[in-house]
């Protein structure tokens, strides 16, 4: 009987927390509910890193659009918005074998599945045939008439005019320039600090020399103890 209970009371070794772990499904359920309805309502845009699906170039063409006579495609449109193709320069990018094909370096392509290496083969792609062919267009632009044209040019005015209202926008290679020259001013006057700390250690150093050499009545200890003059009192 004592043995059993010297069993009972001993403590128990190894790892406690072997214990199923329990999920709250109904919880979870409800998330997933609502994740669904964000989506299918348009609230909630659907990303993957390496590409955004509401980009330019990844939208197709409007139904019922109008294209070139016997054909269902819509006509090819001009681009409104810039690609941002220099949105990864100066960034690192990890890259694993098991990583999936959006996440490996490059430009991911939604639309037509594709990875390009490099910004100009990604131009080149969306500038195609192939992926305008996938988005519903065809490779022809509409014709259109004087006042159409009259009509672009008014519009193209009115934004330079509202530019222009809004002041000059500093680009990106001026910002860059300035960033040198503050670096550049930065480490000169760290140089010109580092030159007086050095000078004011000399100078210091050269008095407390002086100093010395007048406490010894003007000889040098080291001249004196060169000549054997150090024994006289």
């Amino acid at each position: 009987m004592a043995d059993d209970e010297q069993k009972k009371k001993k403590i128990p070794t190894g790892a406690l927390n072997v214990e199923r772990r329990t999920w709250d499904l109904e919880h979870f359920e409800k998330i997933a509910k609502e994740r669904l309805e964000k989506e299918a309502s348009g609230d909630v845009e659907k990303k993957k890193p390496g590409f955004v699906r509401k980009r330019e170039e990844f939208q197709a063409a409007e139904a019922g659009a109008a294209g070139p006579e016997g054909s269902k495609r819509a006509y090819l449109k001009h681009r409104e918005a810039d690609l941002g193709l220099e949105e990864k320069v100066g960034k690192i990018q990890v890259v694993t074998g098991s990583s999936a094909p959006h996440q490996q370096g490059g430009y991911w392509c939604d639309i037509c599945q594709c990875l390009l290496k490099d910004s100009m083969a990604y131009l080149d792609h969306i500038n195609g045939k192939k992926h305008q062919k996938a988005l519903g267009y065809s490779m022809r632009v509409e014709r259109v008439g004087v006042d159409r044209v009259k009509e672009r040019l008014n519009a193209l005015k009115r934004r330079e005019d509202e530019k222009k209202k809004a002041g000059p926008r500093e680009s990106a290679i001026d910002a860059y320039q300035k960033k040198l020259e503050k670096d550049e001013a930065i480490k000169a006057q760290w140089k010109e600090a580092r030159k007086e700390a050095r000078i004011n250690v000399i100078q210091r150093a050269t008095k407390e020399e002086e100093s010395t050499v007048e406490e010894e009545g003007g000889v040098d200890p080291e001249m004196a103890a060169l000549m054997g003059f150090g024994g006289f009192k």
